[in-house]
């Protein structure tokens, strides 16, 4: 996902990641006798976007495979392809077109559980617009979006439209240019700016029913975001563990998803960026991104992390189409990628 929309500090970050590391670490970063350290690097600060890894950690699960689990949250200058490939960390979580990105730039990361089966992008217009589904979209709608890897979906859909040429709106990473009109079509994700939209806790806007939802995946240019990712030389070298590792995670999801206000609790005191409100909402919305599918059909519990190859090959199309890369030989190789070469679902069969 893109960065949460709250500007933080360096000093707020640094105290959240001390935050979110002692929680996930125990008392002690030192693993006990017979446990594997694990460390998994985050997209982003604390917040239920991952509760399934912190549930994980505050159920037991991970001591319960004789995992030493130490969540790293994401924030200021981390990139998580980066700190995976580096060997700082073991496990990664990321949308699937940066590990496309990160794959065609010669990184040898691979996605082994596939936790978000549905898109949280939309966009999010104003009732009085009469904005209510992409077809309304034309030549003079300002459409937003943050960018950095973030505006394929919107894109795919502006050039299914017949606007390829159309020029996004850079939006910020807060609702209020969506407010004070300068965006008529602001992009949102479903658990954290479209509640910051609707919702009257503080800090939201307070538009309730107000708005209009345009869903990427009811527009079929809907791309997979948040998997788990290595390093494929690391997972050979460490078959039981990640296998360990991902059986751990999908039970704490499957708990999270099947409790959200008890999993947002979770969340938050494990030093959380956003609001109590705010985080059980988020945990509320996440839930439906893990359990329900693009073509919005449920998710089984038992199949938690599963890979559709015909949502992996619209990602890659996407991706292919609007990465822009300016590198010409990570440009050629973005373009002779395969969805083979972007996830195995080895580990995750064996971690069933």
């Amino acid at each position: 996902m893109k960065k949460n929309g709250k500007r933080v500090t360096l000093t707020i970050v640094a105290a959240l990641l001390c935050a979110g590391a002692a929680f996930a670490g125990g008392k002690s970063d030192v693993p006990a006798v017979g446990q594997d350290a694990i460390r998994i690097q985050l997209k982003w600060l604390p917040q239920a976007q991952f509760m399934g890894y912190y549930v994980a950690a505050a159920k037991g699960y991970y001591e319960d495979e004789n995992l030493k689990v130490e969540i790293i949250p994401g924030g200021g200058d981390i990139t998580e392809t980066a700190a995976v490939y580096s060997g700082q960390v073991d496990v990664g979580v990321t949308w699937v077109s940066n590990l496309i990105v990160a794959r065609a730039n010669g990184l040898d990361l691979i996605n082994v559980a596939q936790i978000y089966q549905r898109s949280g992008l939309v966009l999010v217009t104003k009732k009085e617009s009469g904005i209510t589904k992409g077809a309304d979209i034309n030549a003079a709608t300002k459409v937003g979006n943050w960018m950095g890897g973030n505006e394929y979906e919107i894109k795919a859909l502006l050039a299914k439209l017949g606007m390829p040429d159309k020029s996004l709106i850079q939006q910020g990473f807060d609702m209020n240019d969506f407010d004070n009109g300068n965006i008529t079509a602001a992009s949102a994700m479903t658990y954290n700016e479209l509640g910051l939209v609707k919702n009257a806790y503080e800090g939201a806007l307070g538009y309730g029913g107000g708005v209009n939802v345009i869903d990427m995946n009811d527009e079929g240019v809907a791309m997979l975001e948040d998997c788990m990712f290595v390093k494929e030389s690391w997972a050979k070298a460490n078959q039981d563990k990640l296998v360990r590792f991902i059986r751990a995670s999908l039970k704490g999801w499957k708990y999270a998803c099947e409790n959200p206000k008890e999993a947002a609790q979770i969340v938050f005191q494990a030093g959380s960026s956003v609001s109590a409100p705010h985080q059980e909402y988020m945990a509320a919305e996440v839930a439906k991104l893990v359990m329900i599918d693009t073509k919005g059909d449920p998710v089984s519990p038992d199949n938690l992390g599963a890979f559709d190859e015909a949502a992996f090959r619209t990602t890659l199309a996407e991706t292919q189409s609007y990465a822009g890369l300016a590198d010409s030989s990570a440009a050629a190789k973005l373009k002779a990628l395969t969805t083979a070469e972007i996830y195995t679902d080895v580990y995750l069969k064996a971690a069933k």
